[in-house]
């Protein structure tokens, strides 16, 4: 009998320990489990930031497009734009647009443009600080610190970085096309030509041409007359230009 009850004791032990396969695809199991819910949880705050501007699209689109923007629209945006930043606070495209934002409102809002100018200013600044290697950012920064008051001279720097780091991007080129021919005389030749270098592959973009519209509107009679000479270079494209400016003036 001692030795039949010795026998079932370890029989029934022997049947408590897992062998060493399951217990090395249970530890899978549960390693697997685990980095999924790390990955979940850090894709809260990216999930939340981007759901919190997902209402402010069309306002970030009338920026790109150079259309009007009514101020309880810009602040509803750029509130917004705080909001996101408050989960992801170093995310470069979040900084830029609620930069961009906050230039806006400094023409919409004369009474404090100097604090959304400031406010604009520290964005970028910060911006770059999360991606130095963006041409966009030192566009952007260079165009808002000219509306800051800062001399010209102050910000070439800013537009060859800008030129090194995005040399075929929209979002980076077009800023540069907007300082040149606003500040054409205090301008390089060399920057005066990178920014007028694709004036025909932007109005080819019919979301662009407001933008270009306004951009020629604010600046002195030397740039529109570059300006027309460069998109002369394809006369339907001039003939286009004319008429999309004539229709401006009519309404």
């Amino acid at each position: 009998m001692p030795d039949i009850t010795t026998a079932n004791t370890a029989g029934t032990m022997s049947t408590d320990v897992l062998p060493n396969g399951q217990w090395f695809r249970w530890g899978v199991v549960v390693a697997c489990f685990l980095v999924g819910c790390l990955l979940v949880i850090g894709a809260i705050p990216r999930i939340a930031a981007h759901s919190a501007v997902l209402p402010a699209g069309a306002t970030i689109r009338a920026l790109d497009e150079g259309r009007a923007l009514p101020r309880e629209e810009a602040v509803a945006a750029y509130d917004a734009y705080t909001k996101a930043l408050s989960w992801r606070p170093e995310d470069s495209a979040l900084l830029q647009n609620r930069a961009r934002l906050a230039g806006r409102l400094a023409l919409l809002d004369a009474q404090v443009a100097p604090r959304w100018r400031e406010g604009a200013l520290e964005d970028f600044r910060d911006a770059l600080a999360a991606a130095p290697g963006d041409g966009a950012v030192w566009a952007r920064l260079a165009q808002a610190e000219l509306e800051a008051g800062v001399g010209t001279e102050a910000v070439l720097d800013h537009l060859r970085l800008a030129r090194l780091t995005a040399p075929r991007r929209a979002s980076a080129l077009l800023p540069q096309f907007a300082i040149v021919m606003r500040h054409w005389d205090e301008m390089p030749e060399d920057m005066r030509a990178h920014g007028l270098g694709n004036a025909l592959a932007f109005w080819s973009r019919r979301a662009y041409r407001p933008l270009l519209v306004s951009i020629y509107l604010d600046a002195g009679f030397e740039a529109r007359a570059a300006f027309r000479e460069r998109l002369g270079e394809k006369p339907s494209a001039l003939r286009q230009f004319d008429r999309q400016l004539a229709s401006g003036f009519n309404r």
